[in-house]
């Protein structure tokens, strides 16, 4: 099988690997950024287009209100500190999900790294940002009866937030074998990955082996 093209990640394990240790969840949020920036850079270097990345979900809000702001915080640490790697790599970023009903300095970070990497097109990193797929289709219905057009099983997909882009691959972090409400209309025959891992533990050689076992995979398609 030929190698991948566009991959998803629910990066999950951040709050337990800064209890495991010892620190604030804070510091498990930022070592997950690093985390996030070598997988896209060995994503890119391993010739996919792009990768969509699980950060924060519409049911996220019902966490403590002192995480929710500092993910909220966490942001606009990653613009200020990351957005000029961001842009030295090549690397366009976009987001999906509900992104009117951020905060308005979240937005207005969002609005800067969209605005700073539009014209780049070497790689892709799509963040999902108080996104749901329950959300998501929820929204397509919306968009697509608001232009007068009936959404059928042909072109359903074009009206999702990530489009009909087909994902190859999903990988969880963290242990859980759980599809967490991401993405689901885009990943009917996508190849699934579970890993012990937390998420600031996984690392490039990690996602090198998932993308070699992927290649001795048969992807059938329901055929």
């Amino acid at each position: 099988m030929s190698g991948p093209k566009v991959a998803a990640i629910i990066m999950d394990g951040n709050r337990r690997w800064a209890k495991k240790n010892n620190l604030p969840s804070t510091s498990g949020h930022r070592k997950g950024i690093e985390t996030l920036i070598e997988v896209v850079k060995t994503a890119k270097e391993n010739s996919l287009d792009r990768l969509v990345v699980y950060a924060f979900s519409t049911e996220n809000w019902n966490r403590e209100d002192y995480e929710v702001n500092a993910l909220m915080n966490l942001i606009n640490f990653g613009v200020d500190v990351k957005l000029a790697e961001i842009k030295s790599n090549g690397i366009r970023l976009n987001f999906i999900g509900d992104i009117n009903s951020m905060p308005k300095k979240a937005k207005d970070s969002i609005s800067k790294c969209v605005e700073q990497t539009k014209d780049l097109n070497e790689f892709t990193l799509t963040v999902a940002l108080n996104y749901g797929a329950i959300w998501d289709m929820a929204n397509a219905i919306e968009v697509a009866s608001s232009a007068g057009i009936e959404l059928d099983q042909d072109n359903f997909l074009k009206y999702t937030q990530i489009g009909e882009s087909d994902i190859d691959i999903f990988i969880r972090t963290g242990g859980d074998m759980r599809l967490s409400n991401f993405l689901l209309p885009n990943i009917g025959y996508s190849e699934l990955f579970f890993t012990e891992k937390l998420w600031p533990e996984f690392n490039k050689d990690d996602f090198i082996n998932i993308l070699d076992e992927f290649k001795q995979r048969q992807r059938r398609f329901g055929k």
